[in-house]
């Protein structure tokens, strides 16, 4: 331990003293005030490339429930037609393809 008393700390309590709040000077320089609005940066995408991803996205969306398809009704049975149909095998790939298009378009069409 040193052998040195604090200069702040009172002798008989060991504390530091009570310091009152400091009253704020004004500023001599003077700076032009910023409103948030002047250092926020514009939006990259606009209301419309949102609603264009919301279609892209929901075609894609649609896509993967088309592609999922139901149940059959015995479990036991495997009905080719069913699992290799039109709708799984074409139609819900080309959806999704144009879902992705659509999400695609919207970012380039900026």
């Amino acid at each position: 331990m040193s052998k040195r008393r604090d200069k702040n700390k009172d002798v008989t309590t060991g504390r530091e003293p009570i310091r009152e709040a400091a009253t704020p000077r004004p500023s001599t320089t003077s700076r032009p005030s910023t409103s948030a609005n002047q250092n926020a940066r514009p939006l990259t995408f606009g209301p419309e490339t949102y609603k264009w991803m919301g279609i892209g996205f929901g075609l894609v969306l649609l896509g993967l429930i088309l592609m999922a398809g139901s149940r059959g009704a015995d479990y036991d049975t495997f009905d080719v037609d069913r699992l290799y149909g039109f709708r799984r095998i074409t139609l819900a790939p080309i959806v999704i393809l144009a879902g992705l298009g659509t999400v695609v378009f919207a970012i380039f069409k900026k």
